[in-house]
């Protein structure tokens, strides 16, 4: 991965900045594919901000989506975007999986943008959700100082690569309190202090998914701070005014309903983030006082015992599923991993409040499992060992409360072994569970029976009720 992303970085510092405005791309709408001009098979879909004219330079966001759905990635990021100004550009063709198609991609959506809009070479950000979030969190470690910032969603850094003092670029990570990944912001959160890094962290309720768009709001906001603080926007008394009201009356809301440790660290961003922009003293008036609070070290000490909870709950099961690629899960091992992922689902369900801290650590637990299910059956079927694929997606269908996507994903690996009575019947019970995504008859898997009258008009049928 380090190799291929750093021909990205190579391509960012590299570029010829030349402009050449294109007439036909629309601003204020969500455009859903722009094919790049040198390299018509990578597409992105794009946001210019209503006010964009190119007689001014604007600062542009580069979007990753693990599954390749740039219009889902521009689509969660826009208002925001509106709202302050930027430009997003979100990949068609990155995805999961192939960081060579990663870079390539990256490659193309950045000459291209560069060749058709005006922008500020000083404030050009990256953004991705889980493994893209780690493609351009790579990106710009790898980028230097080309990357102002890095707006990651459901993941944190390259596994493998920990913050280092070298970062010169902010980082602000939103990751969802039922999210499996939610023990790494924890540990992040440490590593990002002891390296003196600027970045926030941001927990919002939901699960493993692009952050919602007040949270994307939050970020740009911050992110156009940063860069006042470093001199590549002017200074808006203001935008810093507003921000500062709008954060501390978050930081507030928490402290009023017992969150201590949430109200905490957003006053230790604040007394940070603003030191030289606004006066501060009531913020560093409330970190004094929530310093004597037992309740503090109490939250602290929760989030640790949940974050080895999880690890408790999902451990086991997920060592065991291991095996099941080489062939090293029994029956009887392979029965544990489906009650222990059943099991989970049904206390969940069972559960009154789903906010509920001990409910939270379940989902996660859950979630991790469903995740490693999916991209162990992925890759078994990569590997066309069609018996753990099938394994695998079964294991989805158990722990996922949507078997949709599950039943799509049996339907590519019976397409795949050329058992088309069965391929068909998953695709006709994944469709009846209310799995329509657009793009998902395009597989490869499904080539030999386009032809086929049962495979055309269940087409037909799932084209009317298509959605992302």
């Amino acid at each position: 991965m380090r190799r291929l992303s750093a021909l990205v970085a190579v391509l960012f510092l590299a570029l010829p900045f030349t402009l050449a405005e294109e007439p036909t791309l629309a601003a204020g709408r969500i455009i859903d594919k722009v094919i790049c001009s040198d390299n018509p098979q990578q597409t992105y879909a794009l946001y210019l901000p209503s006010r964009y004219s190119p007689a001014a330079k604007w600062p542009i966001i580069y979007v990753f989506d693990p599954m390749a759905r740039g219009d889902v990635a521009v689509e969660a990021i826009h208002e925001a975007a509106e709202q302050y100004g930027y430009i997003v550009a979100a990949s068609n063709n990155s995805r999961n999986g192939s960081f060579g198609d990663s870079s390539e991609a990256a490659n193309a959506i950045s000459q291209d943008t560069h060749e058709r809009l005006s922008i500020d070479d000083r404030r050009v950000y990256v953004a991705g959700f889980s493994g893209g979030a780690r493609l351009a969190t790579e990106i710009a470690i790898l980028c230097k100082t080309c990357i102002a910032g890095v707006l990651a969603s459901g993941a944190g850094f390259p596994i493998n690569t920990p913050p280092s003092k070298d970062i010169h670029f902010a980082y602000f990570l939103a990751v969802g309190n039922a999210d499996f990944n939610f023990p790494e912001g924890v540990a992040l959160r440490q590593q990002l202090e002891q390296v003196h890094a600027v970045y926030r962290i941001r927990n919002f309720d939901g699960g493993h998914e692009w952050a919602p768009s007040p949270v994307w709001k939050e970020a740009l906001g911050w992110m156009d701070l940063q860069a006042m603080r470093s001199g590549s926007q002017p200074k808006e008394a203001n935008t810093v005014q507003q921000i500062f009201q709008q954060e501390l009356e978050l930081a507030r809301a928490d402290q009023k309903t017992g969150k201590l440790l949430a109200s905490q660290r957003e006053y230790q961003y604040m007394a940070r983030d603003f030191d030289g922009l606004t006066d501060t003293s009531e913020v560093k008036t409330q970190l004094a006082q929530l310093k004597s609070e037992k309740q503090l070290k109490s939250e602290e000490k929760q989030e640790r015992a949940d974050v080895d909870r999880q690890a408790k709950l999902a451990g086991k099961a997920s060592a065991q599923m291991q095996g099941i690629l080489t062939n090293d899960t029994d029956m009887t091992t392979y029965a544990e991993i489906t009650r222990t992922m059943v099991g989970l689902k049904a206390d969940i369900s069972k559960a009154s409040n789903q906010q509920d801290p001990s409910v939270l650590v379940m989902r996660r637990a859950l979630g991790q499992l469903v995740v490693q299910a999916y991209e162990s059956g992925d890759r078994a079927l990569e590997q066309k060992n069609y018996p753990a694929a099938l394994k695998y997606f079964d294991l989805l269908v158990a722990g996922t409360s949507s078997p949709g996507g599950a039943l799509y994903e049996r339907a590519r690996v019976y397409a795949a072994q050329g058992d088309a009575q069965k391929c068909l019947s998953e695709l006709q019970q994944a469709q009846a569970a209310g799995f329509h995504d657009p793009k998902a008859l395009q597989a490869a898997e499904f080539n030999q029976y386009r032809q086929l009258p049962q495979f055309r008009d269940l087409q037909s049928e799932w084209n009317k009720q298509a959605r992302p």
